[in-house]
């Protein structure tokens, strides 16, 4: 219900992303960014999003949901 109440269609394929608020760019890995949805690294899970941005201490960074035309963004302030 919550998902369709955001108009989120969750019989399309979600990609997890990460995403610099700032510059609008996608983390592709191995410290590259990359402003186009299809070339940034999709994570298999969101915690894995979570350590990634740790490990790389990254701040200040938004997890995105991408469902096909439709995002919802979480902001990720990890410390």
């Amino acid at each position: 219900m919550f998902a369709q109440s955001l108009g989120m269609n969750f019989k399309e394929p979600m990609k997890r992303l990460l995403r610099h608020p700032r510059t609008g760019k996608f983390f592709r890995g191995n410290g590259r960014w990359t402003k186009r949805v299809d070339r940034a690294l999709d994570f298999p899970h969101v915690m894995h999003v979570v350590h990634t941005s740790l490990l790389c201490g990254l701040r200040d960074v938004e997890l995105v949901l991408h469902f096909g035309d439709k995002m919802k963004t979480v902001p990720l302030n990890c410390r």
